[in-house]
């Protein structure tokens, strides 16, 4: 796991906290890290971004804790910004206020978990995952039941993990979950407060828990009618986060992008990267208006997120070697990471989304 150096240098001084209780109190509650302030211009986070904000400080080792792309380049400045506010306020709200995450809204593809994961771990903060399923009941995000010889053993789940060790859930696809079960996790998502029927036993969760989720669909509908599986969710839920909608970069902030994790890929290597990105994202459009290019129009069923655009970048330079064999790198490494799923027709109109966005004439 790739940990961020940066990190090593900071210490919890005591004296530097006065204004925060909470995060004093947070260093004696037997958790095993530090909390504190750090600035985040050393955090290697944005250099657009300045500002104070909350580190954890020794979660190293943490199986909650994302390795962190060091190359990643964070680019959503609104986005960025409310994260700051986010985590700053859940260390200096009042014991009564209710927590809050965000609910990051956005197309497939767009780098929503992505995004939010790499910045809390530059922070040093832990993160667990929760992938909704249609078929899950809110108890099984909070812990399993398992018959031993007759007795009944419960196991701490993800939400149970993270509320006793003080660091944020993230919920994954949360608008695939029926309405109930998400209702039924409000007190939880509100308060931190956690009961166990079998047993009696309630949690009350550390400081620094809260919950963040995305979706694809706009929670209370699916204006696309193209996420298959989404369901239109309780307000009540929705009330209980901070809403931030992920916007697909356009094709100049998609090129500074690869430039800022690649500076050695040229400026038009990588205009070239972003102009076939953007086509794609048309021609994979949950609406099917598809993208119309030289009066032909182009559908794929399947998108082409960031995620795969940095595997693919990945992998061109990789196989760099096949130049010398007078081969088109780029469209050769594109197979692994995406064409060779897709059925023959959807893969030749990406290869002629490929040959225009590169200047490939016949």
């Amino acid at each position: 796991m790739l940990y961020n150096d940066a990190l090593r240098g900071l210490t919890y001084d005591p004296s530097l906290h006065d204004d925060l209780p909470a995060v004093q109190a947070a260093n004696v509650d037997g958790r095993h890290y530090q909390v504190a302030k750090a600035d985040l211009s050393t955090l290697n986070i944005a250099p657009h971004f300045r500002g104070i904000s909350m580190a954890y400080i020794g979660t190293e080792d943490h199986p909650h804790l994302a390795g962190i792309n060091p190359k990643f380049h964070f680019d959503d400045l609104d986005l960025d910004r409310l994260i700051n506010v986010t985590i700053a306020r859940e260390w200096s709200r009042a014991d009564g206020d209710p927590r809050r995450g965000i609910l990051i809204m956005g197309d497939k593809g767009v780098g929503k978990t992505q995004y939010l994961r790499q910045r809390l771990a530059r922070q040093g903060i832990p993160s667990a995952v929760i992938s909704w399923r249609p078929e899950m009941d809110a108890v099984d995000a909070i812990y399993s039941k398992t018959l031993i010889g007759g007795d009944v053993s419960i196991e701490k789940g993800v939400l149970w993990q993270a509320a006793e060790g003080g660091y944020p859930v993230v919920i994954e696809e949360i608008d695939v979950a029926r309405p109930a079960q998400l209702v039924a996790l409000n007190e939880i998502i509100d308060t931190g407060t956690i009961t166990i029927p079998e047993t009696g036993e309630v949690i009350h969760a550390r400081r620094g828990f809260c919950v963040f989720a995305n979706c694809n669909s706009s929670f209370t509908e699916d204006r696309h009618g193209g996420f298959a599986g989404t369901r239109s969710q309780n307000i009540s839920v929705l009330d209980r986060f901070f809403k931030y909608t992920m916007e697909a970069p356009t094709d100049d902030a998609q090129a500074k992008f690869v430039k800022a994790m690649y500076p050695d890929v040229t400026d038009e290597d990588a205009g070239r990267y972003a102009a076939f990105m953007g086509m794609v994202r048309k021609a994979s459009s949950p609406d099917g208006s598809g993208a119309s290019v030289q009066g032909s129009v182009h559908r794929v069923s399947l998108g082409f997120s960031r995620r795969n655009l940095i595997d693919w970048v990945d992998m061109t330079r990789s196989f760099a070697y096949l130049e010398a064999q007078h081969i088109s790198v780029p469209k050769y490494a594109l197979g692994p990471i995406y064409t060779n799923v897709l059925p023959a027709n959807e893969r030749a109109s990406v290869e002629h989304l490929f040959d225009l966005a590169f200047g490939v004439t016949a």
